[in-house]
């Protein structure tokens, strides 16, 4: 049969020529992948029950096809979702669907790039916690004490049980570096757990406090000692020889730089004109001006008086002049 005669020659001469049909169809035709992110959508979510995609909130989704169809596909043509209406409290490992137009389906293949994802469901739990403000820096303005009030005073915590229960507590940080005056601003608190780390995954309610940042001026206290004032003295020949005071010191309080002025603090004036004899006064203390003296402001002064001796009269000093002798007669 002469079909049979070079059937070899003629073999090769097919097959060279799908494969170069089908290189020329490459050519004008390549087949392309393009990979897409696209967010996972979760229907049938049961109430009350918190859900999280261990796996990640977004799906990579592959499309493969010829090169001019699949360069006119875009991210918003595809949908990923999970049905949770099957899924049970704790782990579980359900499958993505994929949804894009119907031309699609005969020209292109469209895949996730993992076809099951690991869900998380726990039940929901809320609770209510203070908000604590912590101020670090040192302001401008020196001398004062900063204080800090959020606006509402506490925050609701809602998530997964599991997380709910690690926060500790809702915490504002500001840094006061270069505050020259008070300031109110908007802030977004932080869940915390016992060691200071946040806690993620979990809603606030509300997601931001008002922070009244107020800057007041700093108290300071000293303690010095008491000095009395005698300005007038006993009469003569009476003399002061020994006074005490109690107590010894008070407590002042006022800014530093006006506190590192004061050493000492002294007594009113303590008149002992018509003293002769040892007396005890209370006598008011003298503030210095811009401090205020803390507990009592009056002291005991206890003043010991003593008289001078006074000299005797000076005595006549006995004659030293030789009375004349007699003279003897002969």
């Amino acid at each position: 049969m002469k079909w049979r005669e070079n059937l070899l020659e003629k073999i090769g001469a097919l097959v060279t020529a799908v494969l170069l049909a089908l290189y020329v169809q490459s050519q004008l035709h390549p087949v392309i992948e393009r990979a897409y992110e696209v967010p996972i959508e979760l229907h049938n979510t049961p109430p009350n029950y918190e859900v999280r995609l261990e796996t990640g909130s977004r799906a990579r989704v592959v499309v493969r096809g010829v090169k001019e169809l699949v360069e006119q596909t875009r991210p918003e043509q595809i949908r990923a979702s999970i049905d949770l209406s099957q899924a049970k409290p704790g782990d579980n490992r359900l499958s993505i669907r994929l949804d894009y137009p119907a031309e699609w389906r005969d020209r292109l293949t469209v895949t996730p790039e993992r076809p099951f994802a690991r869900v998380t469901t726990e039940p929901r739990l809320s609770r209510q916690f203070p908000v604590r403000v912590n101020l670090t820096g040192v302001p401008d303005l020196q001398e004062v004490l900063a204080e800090a009030i959020p606006e509402p005073g506490s925050i609701r915590i809602t998530g997964a049980a599991s997380q709910v229960r690690r926060v500790r507590g809702v915490q504002v940080n500001f840094d006061m570096t270069g505050l020259q005056g008070d300031l109110e601003i908007e802030t977004a608190p932080t869940p915390v757990d016992e060691n200071g780390n946040p806690v993620l995954n979990v809603q606030m309610t509300p997601e931001q406090v008002r922070l009244k940042v107020r800057l007041i001026p700093q108290p300071t206290s000293k303690t010095v000692p008491v000095s009395p004032r005698l300005d007038d003295l006993p009469p003569f020949p009476y003399r002061v020889i020994w006074f005490s005071v109690e107590p010894v010191s008070v407590q002042l309080r006022g800014s530093p730089a006006r506190l590192a002025l004061i050493n000492v603090v002294e007594t009113a004036p303590i008149s002992l004109r018509s003293k002769t004899s040892d007396t005890e006064i209370r006598v008011p203390l003298k503030a210095p001006a811009g401090v205020e003296i803390l507990g009592a402001r009056e002291v005991t002064v206890r003043v010991r008086i003593q008289k001078e001796a006074q000299p005797e009269p000076p005595r006549p000093k006995p004659s030293t002049e030789v009375e004349p002798q007699p003279k003897e007669e002969n």
